[in-house]
């Protein structure tokens, strides 16, 4: 007993005294933290030391928050290389030690590096790992952190319905965790995403109450945005005195908190304002505003880009002054090597000349190779148009063999046999019954040969267009099977042909799909057409699959949906878990 004492005191003394360790340890993290944007250099002279300490006390979660902080120093000057070599050994130590909570805030990190390089899919898979490390230690205030991350890169790629869908999650989880700064950025960005669907009513409503939640916190910076992007919204709705009104209220909340960014963001947003309402001098003076404002943040940065430039001015002459010292001796190796440079540069000008050639026949070669690939990609588009051309024929072709043929048939033998009724009378009423039975099995066969010709060439779609072709077809589903929700908005006016047929044959295989594999009773069709193009949106609740997995599950169907987009040079995208449904993401560009 007495041993087991001595040990308890003996950690417990240990505990005490790492304490003033840990605290100092997240005392210069918070500096560094708190200046690393303004000043890198002596932020990155903090943090070595407490990576030494931290190395010294085994503290892997001080380790990676200094190289987190590291890496965004990097990030921040541009060095993505430098950045995400910090970024991946802080993650190689955060799994080596399972901290799932540090694994998740790094993969974000990263994600948000590939997102600013372009690299979307890069930046998704890091986004949707940080989401499952936050789900699996159950951080709702992380899950929403990457649930907005993965928003934010369907919306820079221009996936508008899947950004607000992340969004949206991004909200209930940000409620869930009580933090209603987090809330107040999924308000906004679900406001400034309804903004560019051009639903603004929409996009109104969010962006104040996400201006309301930052009043009440004093995030001055997120006050502004939403004021200026209230603005923006009221413009494009071409409510210009409501946008005024917000306008004013931003550059005189600019003014106060001292934000010149979003300053001259205000007046040259009021300026293009006036100029719409042929407000001409109005315009001006707005304009000059902003101009002025420009100018002066111009001179702040060159006065700072001046500096720089003397002190590399004062390095450069120190330099010189050094170089001097060493001339002399250097004139007379000079002298000693010329002979021997003049036979080097003869033998670089014949070598130089060598490779010129080699890269300008190289340079042929690679124009002639892709002038042959890219025929290659021509004949190939017009062999899949043909093919679907052909196939589209042979559908009609069919349908009309259906209705006209057989179905004319089936008709005739339901008159003959209606007509012999009159002419014979039954033996015994299991005759008569059979007779029924017949008789109604002839109505069942027109019925299902009239519907069949319809489905292989819909009338509908070619004389009312594609959503009421869609509607037609889900109204013939058994909603206790299944309920068919339909959503659709712009397509009030009549599509190119092709993308008409294309678009509801995909639709109709990614429904039959649902009915025959996925055992779900709710499906979600949402068709949304703007400037750039159409996005549709088609989402179960049924069985789902392993996404990483779709080899084993792309059938003829799934192939059938890849080959028709791909013919429009769209794109679609499948996103399923076991147990948790299958969305599918089309999109078609004008």
């Amino acid at each position: 007993m007495k041993k087991i004492l001595t040990s308890i005191t003996t950690v417990l003394g240990l505990f005490v005294l790492s304490l003033p360790v840990i605290a100092q340890q997240n005392k210069l993290l918070d500096s560094a933290k708190n200046i690393f944007r303004a000043q890198p250099e002596l932020a990155s002279s903090l943090l070595v030391q407490v990576k030494t300490n931290a190395i010294k006390a085994n503290d892997n979660n001080s380790l990676i928050a200094a190289e987190l902080i590291e890496g965004n120093i990097a990030y921040f000057k541009g060095k993505h290389n430098e950045a995400l070599k910090i970024y991946l050994h802080a993650l190689g130590t955060a799994e080596k030690n399972n901290l799932h909570e540090d694994i998740a805030a790094i993969c974000n990190e990263i994600g948000t590096l590939f997102k600013k390089n372009k690299d979307f899919k890069k930046a998704l898979n890091y986004y949707t790992r940080a989401l499952n490390e936050a789900i699996n230690i159950n951080d709702n205030a992380q899950i929403a952190n990457s649930h907005n991350n993965i928003g934010l890169v369907y919306e820079e790629d221009g996936a508008y319905q899947n950004a607000l869908k992340q969004y949206q999650k991004s909200l209930q989880y940000y409620q869930k965790a009580k933090d209603k700064l987090g809330e107040s950025y999924s308000l906004e960005y679900i406001g400034y995403v309804f903004g560019l669907m051009k639903n603004y009513d929409f996009a109104l409503e969010y962006l104040q109450k996400s201006l309301s939640l930052r009043r009440e916190l004093k995030d001055n910076y997120g006050i502004a945005v939403c004021l200026i992007e209230l603005t923006e919204i009221n413009r494009d709705k071409k409510d210009f005195n409501q946008a005024i009104v917000y306008a004013k209220q931003a550059i005189s909340f600019c003014k106060e908190i001292n934000y010149p960014d979003m300053l001259q963001q205000g007046y040259l947003l009021l300026s293009e304002i006036y100029e719409q309402k042929k407000d001409f001098a109005q315009a001006y003076q707005a304009h000059k505003n902003y101009a002025t404002i420009k100018d002066s943040i111009f001179n702040v940065a060159k006065s700072k880009q001046i500096n720089e430039l003397q002190t590399q001015y004062d390095t450069e002459k120190k330099e010189q002054k050094i170089s001097i010292l060493h001339k002399e001796n250097t004139i007379q190796k000079l002298k000693l090597t010329q002979r021997d440079g003049i036979i080097i540069t003869i033998s670089l000008a014949f070598l130089l000349s060598s490779i010129i050639g080699y890269l300008l026949y190289n340079r042929y070669k690679l124009r002639q190779n892709s002038r042959l690939q890219n025929e290659v990609i021509a004949q190939q588009d017009l062999a899949t148009k043909a093919v679907l051309t052909a196939e589209e024929n042979e559908r009609k072709r069919i349908a009309g063999e259906l209705h006209d043929g057989l179905g004319q048939m089936f008709s005739a033998v339901k008159l003959n046999l209606s007509a012999l009724a009159d002419h014979f009378e039954f033996k015994d009423e299991h005759g008569k019954k059979m007779y029924g039975k017949t008789l109604n099995l002839v109505d069942e066969s027109c019925k299902e040969v009239r519907v069949i010709s319809h489905q292989m060439a819909p009338n509908v779609l070619l004389k009312a267009g594609l959503a009421s072709a869609i509607r037609d077809f889900i109204d013939k589903i058994d909603v206790k099977k299944l309920k068919v929700n339909l959503s659709t908005f712009g397509l009030q006016d009549r599509l190119d042909q092709n993308i008409e047929i294309v678009l509801y044959r995909v639709i109709q295989e990614a429904v039959n799909n649902v009915i025959k594999h996925a055992k779900a009773n709710s499906l979600d069709i949402q068709l949304t057409k703007d400037e750039e193009g159409i996005n549709a949106m088609i989402e179960d609740n049924g069985k789902g699959f392993d996404i990483t997995q779709l080899e084993k599950f792309e059938g003829i169907g799934l192939k059938n949906i890849r080959t028709r987009v791909i013919y429009l040079n769209g794109t679609v995208d499948f996103s399923s878990k076991p147990g948790q449904g299958t969305l599918i993401a089309i999109f078609i560009p004008f």
